[in-house]
């Protein structure tokens, strides 16, 4: 499982010890489900939601306007001014462009991918390659299920989960923490890969003794 956890890291295809990997996902789903010797691989693409990429993409190019102005302004050779509260100005707002530009590319060319191998589950959220990759040991997931989480009026995870970039109806305990996946599916497809996991191994249903 080394090479797999080096792929999952690079976002390479996570099925790489050379066998012909076959594709068992069911028509009209979003994820897609390959399986292999090695493992079953399930890559989940974001959702795309038009009109958030739409004003993300308008608001980033005047973001970009004004990250080339005051940086022009902060760095040219005039008299000294402001110089102090322009560059705090400039910190938040390049950090605020850089969440931005990271949710637009994520809605567009974002995925999960998820590998489970013979002991180990790895979950990375991946965009152009570049993520963190989670990883759970198998025999300490307890309780894998489709558990969609609802929301309220103090929900402060909403805007992530609904992004993708959190949350989803699938979920387990590992090591007294609930882990979720696959923000961009529905309950049904949610179910459908469970099954599938739970073919490939037999997760306990009892809470981990540590």
């Amino acid at each position: 499982m080394a090479t797999s956890a080096t792929s999952c890291a690079r976002g390479d295809s996570l099925i790489s010890d050379g066998s012909t990997p076959r594709q068992i996902t069911d028509p009209g789903t979003r994820a897609t489900i390959t399986g292999g010797s090695e493992g079953l691989e399930i890559v989940i693409p974001a959702r795309r939601h038009l009109l958030v990429l739409l004003f993300l993409g308008v608001w980033l190019v005047g973001w970009l306007m004004g990250e080339m102005t005051v940086s022009g302004q902060l760095f040219s050779r005039r008299p000294a001014g402001p110089g102090a509260s322009l560059l705090i100005w400039l910190i938040f707002w390049t950090l605020g462009g850089g969440l931005a530009a990271y949710l637009w590319l994520w809605m567009l060319v974002g995925k999960e991918r998820i590998l489970m191998g013979t002991s180990m589950l790895y979950v990375k959220r991946d965009v152009l390659g570049v993520g963190r990759t989670q990883t759970y040991a198998l025999y300490k997931i307890r309780n894998l299920r489709v558990a969609p989480r609802p929301g309220g009026p103090r929900d402060t995870g909403a805007v992530l989960r609904f992004s993708g970039l959190a949350g989803g109806p699938i979920a387990f305990e590992h090591e007294g923490k609930t882990i979720r996946f696959g923000a961009a599916i529905d309950e049904t497809e949610a179910r459908m890969i469970v099954d599938r996991m739970k073919l490939r191994y037999a997760f306990s249903e009892t809470a981990f003794a540590a």
